[in-house]
């Protein structure tokens, strides 16, 4: 069964969708998120065709599926990396080794705020602390690799074998208050970040996701 909650924001006249395909109430649940940054859409593109399989099939699973497409509609929109204040979002989070200054060495004119500052942030603490969730994906775009936080190594090998990207233990530089470090390090959830190449046609985003299907699948334990 689908159905979805939202979380509404007055100040961005957006909202961020959570897809549920809920399978037992006892079951674990897990989540995957795309869009933490606006100008990366391959994520909310696979996530959306993940949905239409979900609606259209008799999937089952051992988990609840907690799906949320894209987290930055203001970025979304205005197609940037941050939000709508200039934000990053995968540096916001309340961690014990948060900087106002860590962001991606090659973007400019963004800060990480303060910790918590964001609605985005705010809603995605809210949900991970209500639904509990035992395994995260956040599916970002650009570095073609595998990436984990937490204790997640042998689930990012698992994806890495299933997509055939390149598995790292770190991107190559501080990612001070990113959502990984928060849940994955300090909550301890494994976390895994699949970073898909950027796509420019829609035969490329079609490829990313033929390409990645099996992992995604695999790490639901859809059958």
């Amino acid at each position: 069964m689908i159905n979805i909650d939202d979380v509404a924001y007055d100040d961005f006249a957006n909202c961020i969708n959570l897809w549920k395909f809920e399978t037992n109430k006892d079951n674990p649940n897990i989540f995957l998120i795309g869009r933490f940054h606006g100008d990366e859409p391959e994520g909310e593109y696979i996530l959306e065709k993940l949905i239409d399989k979900l609606k259209n099939n008799n999937f089952d699973s051992a988990y609840n599926i907690y799906i949320i497409p894209s987290l930055n509609p203001s970025g979304k929109k205005l197609f940037t990396r941050g939000n709508a204040n200039k934000i990053d979002l995968n540096r916001n989070y309340p961690t014990k080794n948060f900087s106002p200054d860590s962001v991606n060495p090659h973007t400019k004119n963004l800060s990480a705020g303060t910790p918590a500052s964001e609605k985005e942030t705010e809603a995605m603490i809210a949900w991970v602390e209500k639904y509990n969730p035992v395994r995260i994906l956040s599916i970002h775009s650009d570095l073609h690799l595998v990436d984990y936080d937490g204790p997640a190594r042998q689930l990012a090998e698992q994806m890495s074998l299933d997509c055939g990207y390149k598995l790292v233990d770190n991107i190559g530089y501080p990612t001070n208050g990113s959502f990984g470090t928060w849940a994955g390090i300090e909550k301890q959830i494994p976390v895994i970040t699949l970073e898909t190449w950027k796509a420019k046609t829609k035969e490329d985003f079609e490829k990313i996701y033929a390409e990645t299907e099996k992992a995604i699948l695999n790490f639901c334990e859809l059958a």
